[in-house]
């Protein structure tokens, strides 16, 4: 087995516990930091310093992004490949990210391409016409992919051998948390603790525990439980790539969104590849590459690469981990884990879906507080299936502004004992897409008894505005088709559905 310190899953819910000597954990969190979410974690003496990393740190994003971007036409990355840059002008930034690039391409054998976009495009179009691409124009994009994408020199220079669009969104993102943990190290030597999310990769410094959970696939709502966890008290980068999120759809059938650049096909065997490495570059870049590769060719490259370890969720819902797995993993509570063969089970419940709204002119704004929940007849909270809100200062403040979720929740606490905070991160979503599940029981796990309760989504953000929503619906045996709720301020693209339970199904429950 292979030596490995580092305790790590992506597809991740964390939390940090264990104080610092004179130091405090502040959590930030951000919504449309390049394309998705952003989490930090901090372990600062006060509430200034904190603020001040946290400032520190997205100046660090926004200076990366303007280096790799795609979707900026000013960004050193697509002024290159214009011809407007030079290769002897480029960043060292750049010059590190296309040579660890082309590392990767080789190691994989041509798994991992910086060019696949090419292949993403020829099926996007194929798709609008409701057909797979035609044999010959995927081996004539094949023909210009077994090639190198460029010639490195020792001069750090970098000459083109071909004209086909390069994307850096396989390894760019994990690069960013590695540069951003190497400044926090470099400007801010006293922090000890530091984590950084940002849309599932993952990147921390310190030995502050962070507990980690993996993210069932199929089953991927905001509130569903999660198929493994542990708790993480060493440094740790990780990355997951997958389909679950994204995928194409051609008559009728799904196919992946990841590529093979070998054969032009959609990568089929690996629904998520979830990777720990030495950085967070490499863990970004296996990540892509193990969806592409399988469980056979990918457990082979792992097995030989030092300090990494990788754990394969398969489209038959398989799980497959490397030698050196973490070995504290621990299955989730019976009664709330989601069973991978079941998949009419876990069908069943209410499905709520919302996207947070975008302030006009605005960049990664602080993520609302957000409450999503049930509450029967008489106004008591029986199951909450979202809860977004800061539980490190200055959270305690903030709780009170989810005015109804936090009076409401008072009085389930004279109830129950059940802790409710919570937060689980998957992989790259869109820009403020969620969606939330509530499986049939209570926050203690049993069974929900027919009858009217009242959906409500509450939102309330810093410098923004308060929103509620409340909708009665009927929990019973009748099925309620996709509804569309009033938009608001903070959040759009509302909407619900019902599948009640088979007969059968809510008898295994309540058994």
């Amino acid at each position: 087995m292979k030596l490995l310190s580092l305790i790590c899953l992506s597809l991740l819910a964390f939390g940090v516990s264990g104080p610092i000597v004179n130091a405090e954990d502040f959590r930030f969190q951000h919504e449309h930091v390049l394309g998705t979410s952003l989490e930090l974690i901090v372990a600062a003496p006060n509430q200034s310093a904190a603020d001040k990393i946290e400032r520190r740190v997205l100046h660090e994003i926004d200076r990366q992004a303007a280096i790799f971007s795609r979707y900026d036409a000013q960004s050193e990355l697509m002024q290159w490949q214009a011809g407007q840059i030079a290769s002897a002008d480029l960043s060292a930034e750049l010059v590190t990210v296309l040579k660890r690039a082309e590392h990767w391409r080789s190691v994989t054998g041509g798994a991992f391409d910086i060019r696949c976009g090419a292949l993403t495009t020829l099926w996007e179009n194929s798709a609008r016409q409701g057909m797979v691409p035609s044999d010959q124009a995927r081996q004539s994009m094949l023909s210009q992919l077994v090639r190198p994408p460029y010639q490195l020199s020792n001069s750090s220079q970098v000459d083109r051998l071909d004209t086909m669009a390069i994307s850096l969104d396989g390894i760019a993102k994990g690069y960013i948390l590695d540069a951003i943990c190497e400044m926090v190290q470099r400007e801010f030597s006293s922090v000890r603790d530091f984590t950084i999310n940002i849309g599932g990769d993952l990147r921390k410094l310190g030995d502050a525990p962070l507990e980690i959970s993996v993210v069932d696939p199929r089953h991927t709502a905001e509130s569903a439980r999660p198929l493994e966890k542990f708790v993480a008290t060493q440094p740790i980068a990780m990355a997951t790539s997958g389909d679950y999120r994204r995928y194409l759809e051609i008559a009728g059938r799904r196919y992946s969104h990841i590529f093979d650049p070998r054969s032009g096909l959609p990568a089929g065997e690996v629904t998520s590849a979830s990777v720990v490495a030495e950085n967070a570059a490499d863990a970004d870049a296996l990540a892509t590459a193990l969806c592409v590769l399988g469980p056979v060719e990918g457990l082979a490259l792992i097995e030989n690469l030092t300090a990494t370890e990788c754990c394969l969720v398969m489209q038959d819902g398989r799980v497959v981990h490397s030698s050196g797995w973490p070995l504290h993993s621990q299955t989730a509570a019976p009664q709330m884990l989601v069973m991978l063969q079941d998949e009419k089970k876990q069908e069943s419940g209410l499905w709520v879906d919302f996207s947070l709204v975008r302030p006009q002119g605005g960049r990664g704004y602080r993520r609302p507080y957000v409450a999503v929940w049930l509450e029967d007849t008489d106004g008591f909270p029986v199951k909450t299936a979202v809860l977004w809100m800061q539980t490190e200062q200055p959270g305690p403040r903030w709780h009170r502004d989810l005015t109804r979720w936090y009076r409401n929740d008072r009085l389930r606490q004279v109830v129950e004992e059940t802790e409710l905070i919570g937060t689980i991160s998957g992989a790259t979503r869109g820009p403020g897409n969620y969606d939330a599940y509530f499986d049939g029981t209570d926050n203690a796990g049993k069974p929900l008894k027919p009858g009217t309760y009242t959906l409500c989504l509450e939102v309330a953000r810093e410098h923004g505005s308060y929103q509620l929503i409340r909708e009665k619906i009927e929990w019973g045996e009748k099925p309620i088709a996709k509804k569309d709720l009033k938009e608001n301020a903070e959040m759009d693209k509302i909407s619900y559905r019902y599948v009640p339970a088979k007969k059968a199904e809510a008898k295994t429950d309540a058994s």
